[in-house]
């Protein structure tokens, strides 16, 4: 119980710190004419005055404050010898007159003039007078009124603040109410650990990019843990290979887990939501980027596939306009026609391509594959970089077109990773390669060999 009552103090000292420098403030930069009145709030009706405190400037630099003296005051709120006695002590000089005698350059009040540049001592004495002479217990039981040439703007006391619930501090761990409460905490975390303002995806996680790389933070299943996702590698072609890497990364960074998900490599981790500790938040996401540092073009050669990273330029949090983004359909106009028609395939989520079909476009040669394949996985991303920037900005228009037009790259590339697997394969095959060395009859068109002549492929996507 003593220290719930310490604490309680403390709060209501620091409450009235923080009163004494505004109203400080509000008096430094008052102006001949100006007036400001403090007086408790259940104070509606006690005499003349009423208990109060108030302040007029005049004199071009000179302020002078004011405490009602008994000549002022209902019977029941009248001064006691020793608040007289107090208010003295404190530096106001006594009522030089009656309320009702002439002007004599005093006050009928208890008074104090002193220049603007006095305010700090001026607002100090003003706090005790309304804590130990009016009894008021905190600021937000005060109410003010200003009046003047209006060139100093209004004083409000403080209002009651809603209740906050206990914010992230890289030392302390919180106890989540909820959920969202939680992806509040993370958003905090991470805003102080960047200084930047993350963006959260339609999917309920917050979209970091770390060294190129998309990282996404959520919450697991029932909210027990806080979950790091960040896919790295794709387009594997040999999932052995692709193991066998996978088996040695978890060995060489033990506090990192990585899986192979189909034809790609993702780093994951898992961290305790209850309690949530920020400072276990900051450290998974510095061993993440310690390791992102080391990623490169030769470490995706090394697994088998592509590097999955952001090829557009970095956007702000909140985009100013997408009048020219950086992503429209119009930018697809200088992709290879194959590349295209193969795109086609796979409008709004159509059929699997046989990977003899996708292996043709190619020419069945694994390099011109490739390269359709870097186009593909380019588009994807940017894609998917767009519609991330849109959701980010609050503007909706746009964002299910990206998101469709991703998805398309992403079959696309898929088709174009199975073609190279079969061509790779039937490269090992000596009665293949004798096949494909022959030469093909001289009057055999390519397959594509004039872009404005019909080919087998005109029609799709119109």
């Amino acid at each position: 119980m003593a220290e719930a009552h310490n604490r309680f103090d403390r709060d209501v000292d620091l409450a009235w710190r923080g009163f004494r420098a505004r109203l400080a403030d509000h008096v430094a930069a008052m102006q001949d004419g100006d007036g400001l009145v403090l007086e408790p709030l259940a104070e509606e009706s006690a005499g003349p005055a009423g208990p109060c405190v108030q302040f007029y400037a005049w004199n071009e630099d000179q302020v002078r404050c004011e405490v009602p003296s008994n000549s002022h005051l209902a019977h029941d709120r009248r001064l006691r010898p020793e608040d007289e006695a107090f208010l003295l002590d404190l530096g106001l000089n006594a009522p030089s007159r009656g309320a009702d005698d002439p002007e004599d350059g005093g006050s009928p009040a208890f008074w104090i003039d002193r220049p603007l540049s006095w305010s700090d001592q001026l607002a100090e004495l003003s706090v005790r007078a309304l804590r130990e002479v009016w009894g008021v217990p905190h600021p937000l039981f005060l109410r003010s009124e200003t009046f003047g040439a209006g060139h100093t703007p209004v004083f409000d006391p403080p209002g009651p603040q809603p209740e906050a619930r206990p914010a992230a501090h890289p030392q302390l761990a919180v106890e989540p109410a909820s959920e969202e409460h939680i992806r509040e905490l993370i958003e905090s975390t991470v805003h102080d650990r960047i200084g930047e303002c993350p963006a959260w995806d339609e999917d309920g996680d917050l979209v970091l990019k770390i060294d190129g790389v998309l990282v996404f933070v959520g919450v697991g299943p029932g909210g027990a843990t806080v979950d790091l996702f960040a896919p790295i590698v794709h387009s594997i072609t040999g999932r052995t290979r692709a193991a066998e890497v996978v088996s040695d990364l978890n060995r060489r960074w033990p506090h990192l887990k990585f899986v192979l998900v189909d034809d790609r490599v993702a780093v994951v981790n898992h961290l305790p939501a209850s309690p949530f500790v920020p400072a276990h938040l900051v450290s998974a996401l510095d061993g993440l980027a310690q390791f992102l540092e080391t990623v490169d073009n030769g470490f995706a050669s090394h697994v088998g596939g592509m590097l999955l990273r952001e090829q557009v330029p970095d956007h702000e949090c909140v985009p100013e306009s997408f009048e020219d983004p950086p992503w429209t359909p119009e930018g697809e106009e200088d992709l290879p026609l194959p590349l295209l028609a193969l795109r086609d395939f796979h409008l709004e989520g159509r059929i699997d391509v046989p990977a003899k079909t996708v292996a043709a476009i190619g020419d069945w040669e694994a390099e011109q594959l490739r390269q359709f394949l870097d186009l593909s996985n380019e588009q994807q991303v940017g894609w998917t970089s767009e519609a991330l920037a849109r959701a980010a900005s609050g503007m909706d228009d746009g964002v299910a077109e990206a998101d469709a037009k991703a998805h398309e790259w992403e079959l696309t590339g898929r088709s174009l990773v199975a073609a190279l697997e079969l061509v790779e394969r039937r490269g090992d095959d000596p009665k293949q390669r004798a096949a494909r060395s022959k030469p093909l009859p001289p009057d055999q068109p390519a397959l594509f060999d004039n872009p404005d002549e019909p080919t087998l492929f005109d029609g799709f996507g119109e």
